[in-house]
């Protein structure tokens, strides 16, 4: 069915003209792909079908419009031509009749994912489902309408690359959402520069999910893979998992920081692709190394979790020297300055003493000429005893250490008054996004942290993002930095439960500070130990803010004999 609007079929803005639009220079003689809805196109009565925007194996993406909510949509519609056709001007699918068991199972695939969005659309930092419905003989997915552009955009516009300040900045939301999707059991495959969307907010969304058939090479569609950003597990049979995601979201920072993008992953072999910090010599050397862990060949020697992955990228190696600025930096130009004035104190003593060394002998000179009168000799004689005594630091160890004592007196009088009050000589770094375990560790002795654990949706778990010491003032060592400290999302998607013992996934429950009670009940579905079901769907959203966090109850198998009580009953 066709809807008659006044609305421009490439861009959704009102046109009440003829002509192309002045926004898009969309027309609507344009021509059109026949095999595609048509523009207009009127779905689930509400939804507007626009023009299409991209297609792949798995199916077609179409601008649209919700007359409900009056917004902007994008339209997703399974439909792999490999599989299916339609004919010009018609809106139903036609299956080919070989391959209909195959084609519910990948349109019953595609439903559960979009599904499985829906309940994540409460986070910020992936494009929002909004609605799933089956028309035509296929399956639909709406999904919100991002205002901006690719990342790939993006870095065509900022010169090819960022710095690393920029991506620190940028990309941490990203990895909460990643690690977010893979705890509720979704892999997306096709992370890259052009699924992420760089909004009007200068915030990051990731777009593009798929069916995993739609990823991977030799199945039935026709896959979509990024060159350069697959991992090498998505062009054989092996299996794929939050390693896959962590080889692109690995690759997308090689390009970000270095303007280059990584060579395919099955054109590669062990040690041939450079190093970023050897294309960029200002990506700093732990980052580097990072990134290529993370994008190893071999899935069983990659980073294996986001969560592992952040850790390292933002972790502050061992080996890394600290930079000019930091606290260390600071204290050893301090160091440096006293031994300064130390090597001057002694340059002025020896000074000193040599002086009085000249003065000795010009007057033991003038005694034995006579030149002085009667009574200079006895004063002369006092002053000869003194100088012998200060020329004895040339020999004697004795007087040289009056005289330095003598020296270094106002010396040790400063270091009692900088004792005090100590000296403001450490400049605090910025904090934010910094992990805090790590981070107290490295300063214990130089700051002491006292932390405030809450939640937040922006930050991970042991982020630190606000800090009562702002960051470049200089202090004085000792000094108090109370810190916020995120304890993850305040909602969380229930993860995946299934082949899991009641401890594998009671420590996964603590770990994204779920609330759980366990109960037992009797069934031979799974393993007794096992864990049978939830009070809640996996992958529905969960509230763990303290005050008002919701229980999910888990249930643990207990196997029984099928000749018990309860066969009788």
């Amino acid at each position: 069915m066709r809807k008659e609007t006044n609305l421009c079929m490439g861009c959704m803005n009102e046109k009440d003209y003829d002509g192309p639009c002045k926004f898009c220079g969309y027309s609507d003689n344009d021509l059109c792909i026949p095999t595609y809805l048509l523009p207009r196109t009127f779905l689930n009565e509400r939804y507007i079908v626009g023009k299409l925007m991209s297609y792949n194996g798995e199916g077609a993406v179409y601008i649209g419009y919700d007359t409900a909510t009056e917004t902007k949509v994008t339209i997703k519609e399974f439909m792999p031509d490999t599989l299916c056709s339609r004919k010009k001007g018609e809106e139903e699918i036609t299956v080919n009749n070989a391959d209909s068991a195959l084609y519910k199972t990948y349109m019953s695939e595609f439903a559960d994912l979009y599904r499985s969005l829906i309940k994540l659309r409460g986070m910020a930092h992936i494009q929002a489902v909004l609605d799933v419905f089956y028309e035509n003989g296929t399956c639909y997915a709406v999904s919100e309408f991002i205002n901006g552009i690719t990342l790939k955009t993006y870095l065509v516009n900022s010169g090819g690359n960022l710095s690393w300040e920029q991506v620190k900045e940028l990309f941490p939301p990203i990895f909460t959402t990643l690690s977010l999707i893979h705890a509720a059991g979704i892999i997306h495959r096709g992370i890259s520069p052009q699924t992420i969307f760089v909004t009007d907010k200068m915030e990051l969304k990731l777009s593009g999910f798929c069916i995993s058939a739609g990823r991977t090479t030799n199945t039935e569609i026709a896959c979509e893979i990024f060159s350069g950003y697959a991992a090498p597990e998505q062009y054989s049979n092996e299996v794929n998992g939050t390693w896959t995601d962590v080889y692109g979201i690995s690759a997308v920072l090689y390009k970000t920081l270095t303007g280059t993008a990584p060579a395919e992953a099955i054109a590669r072999t062990p040690g041939s692709l450079l190093e970023p910090m050897m294309i960029n010599r200002n990506i700093p050397q732990h980052v580097s190394k990072v990134i290529m862990s993370g994008m190893r060949l071999s899935p069983e020697k990659r980073i294996s979790t986001i969560t592992e992955f952040v850790d390292k990228l933002f972790s502050p190696p061992k080996y890394a020297v600290e930079s000019p600025g930091s606290p260390m930096s600071k204290k050893e130009e301090k160091i440096q300055e006293k031994k300064q004035k130390e090597r001057l104190k002694t340059l002025i003593a020896l000074i000193l003493v040599g002086a009085g060394l000249i003065l000795f002998a010009l007057a033991f000179a003038l005694t034995l000429s006579g030149v002085c009168a009667p009574s200079q000799p006895i004063q002369s004689s006092s002053q000869s005893s003194f100088y012998v005594q200060s020329s004895a630091p040339a020999e004697s160890s004795d007087i040289s250490d009056s005289t330095d004592s003598t020296e270094s007196e106002p010396a040790d009088n400063s270091e009692e008054n900088s004792s005090s009050e100590p000296s403001a000589d450490i400049v605090v770094p910025d904090f934010t996004e910094a992990i805090y375990e790590l981070t107290a560790a490295k300063y214990q002795g130089t700051f002491v942290f006292i932390p405030t654990y809450v939640y937040s949706d922006e930050f991970m778990a042991g982020v630190m993002f606000d800090q009562s010491v702002e960051a470049g003032k200089a202090v004085a060592s000792g000094t108090q930095i109370k810190v916020k400290v995120s304890k993850g999302p305040s909602i969380v998607p229930l993860p995946d439960y299934t082949g899991k013992t009641e401890a594998e996934y009671v420590a996964e429950l603590e770990k994204l500070n779920i609330k759980y009670d366990v109960m037992r009940e009797r069934s031979n579905t799974v393993p007794t130990g096992n864990v049978l079901r939830c009070s809640k769907e996996i992958g529905d959203t969960v509230i763990v803010e303290t005050e008002k966090a919701e229980t999910v109850i888990v249930f643990i198998a207990e196997n029984y004999e099928e000749n018990s009580d309860i066969t009788e009953v």
